[in-house]
């Protein structure tokens, strides 16, 4: 399926191990218990039951998800359920290089396409991702490209979407930052092997130059804390500001993990935040989706509960730091990547099927019914500012 194969093969080692080495572990296993139970709330209010995005916009924000054109065509109850619940969707994979630019300088938008009109049926946003990744490329594609391909193929598809109702910003970078020391020439910036400062610089005034009418984002995952990758995301950040290209907001991708044997780095998250505020770069979530490790709860009904509070104690802190715009990697348990064999999390999970029916990571469930996730975050919107 198209967007299994473009999203990140990294499922389930990488995500962990940022979280693991972003100060998640906590020796005071007691005190982190005792948050949680704290946390813990009934989200089954009666108020809690318009759309999410009717209730996102009263407060003037978005919420979204991840969707396919796949799933969108052939599944009529998922379509009613993005069209109710969605104010702006993020393509899956359908405007990655290796969907749109399959061969040189060949170019295909069918499955996109049907994802425009779809949000123009429906008045959803939609979140272009992406124009530049190691992953989701083509074969003949060299990693990283040169300037005059990065141009051909900016120009490719921003131009096609130019002229969009819907089509209202970009991913234009994503996940340029190395995910550790070893894995980068240039440990300051921390930039993947091979990719330069100057090389994303000049891929924002390309893109500015094809169309500077849509808003432009940096997007990366594991930068949900105070970590050696944030730091460099950050950095970057700022080396694009002080360059003066384009740079509108800032893409926290926001794959968790939670338990109650790492809590979440909450004054971590809330430095990157305030950094990017003040550096005027909108923070905004762009690819949620919450698993909770071991040790792992007796029951769904408890892991649910977990699951729900963990939305909410995290969408409480994004809110409060300006965020206003919140986008699930997708809707349903029944398509999410988390429970794809190929990318399911190696640790925990993988090798352990009885323990899959606890990767419940989505608001609804995979017979499209609301979960308590769904709940909080509704709760969330309506408790923000």
């Amino acid at each position: 399926m198209t967007y299994r194969r473009n999203f990140l093969r990294r499922a389930g080692y990488t995500t962990l191990s940022a979280l693991l080495t972003m100060g998640f572990l906590q020796k005071d296993n007691q005190k982190q218990d005792q948050n949680t139970n704290a946390i813990a709330a009934d989200y089954t209010s009666k108020n809690l039951n318009s759309p999410l995005r009717q209730l996102a916009a009263a407060k003037g924000k978005r919420y979204g998800a991840a969707i396919s054109s796949e799933f969108l065509l052939k599944d009529k109850d998922y379509a009613g359920l993005m069209a109710r619940e969605c104010s702006i969707v993020t393509p899956n994979g359908e405007l990655k290089w290796d969907a749109t630019e399959p061969q040189p300088g060949q170019f295909t938008f069918e499955s996109a396409d049907a994802i425009t009109n779809f949000c123009q049926k429906h008045n959803i946003d939609m979140h272009g991702h992406t124009l530049f990744w190691h992953m989701g490329k083509p074969d003949w594609l060299p990693y990283p490209p040169t300037l005059k391909v990065i141009e051909r193929h900016v120009k490719g598809v921003m131009g096609h979407y130019r002229n969009s109702p819907v089509l209202k910003s970009w991913d234009i970078a994503n996940e340029i930052i190395a995910d550790s020391e070893n894995e980068t020439d240039n440990a300051t910036i921390g930039l993947r092997k091979g990719v330069k400062p100057e090389l994303i610089r000049d891929l924002f005034l390309i893109a500015a130059s094809v169309d500077n009418s849509k808003k432009f984002y940096l997007n990366d995952f594991g930068i949900e804390g105070a970590t050696w990758k944030s730091d460099r995301f950050l950095k970057m950040v700022e080396y694009l500001k002080n360059s003066g290209v384009k740079i509108d907001g800032a893409g926290l991708q926001s794959h968790l993990w939670f338990s109650t044997a790492y809590p979440f780095d909450e004054k971590g998250l809330n430095s990157v935040l305030k950094r990017l505020n003040d550096l005027e770069v909108k923070p905004i979530i762009t690819e949620l989706d919450i698993i909770i490790d071991t040790p792992l709860p007796d029951s769904i009904k408890s892991l649910d509960q977990m699951v729900a509070d963990s939305y909410k104690r995290y969408l409480d802190l994004c809110f409060a730091a300006k965020v206003d715009t919140v986008i699930t990697w997708g809707l349903t348990d029944r398509h999410t990547w988390i429970r794809h064999p190929e990318w399911m999390p190696r640790k925990t999970f993988r090798n352990n099927p009885s323990l899959w029916k606890f990767l419940r990571p989505l608001p609804f469930d995979e017979n499209l019914q609301s979960k308590p996730a769904r709940n909080a975050i509704a709760q969330a919107f309506q408790e923000s500012i």
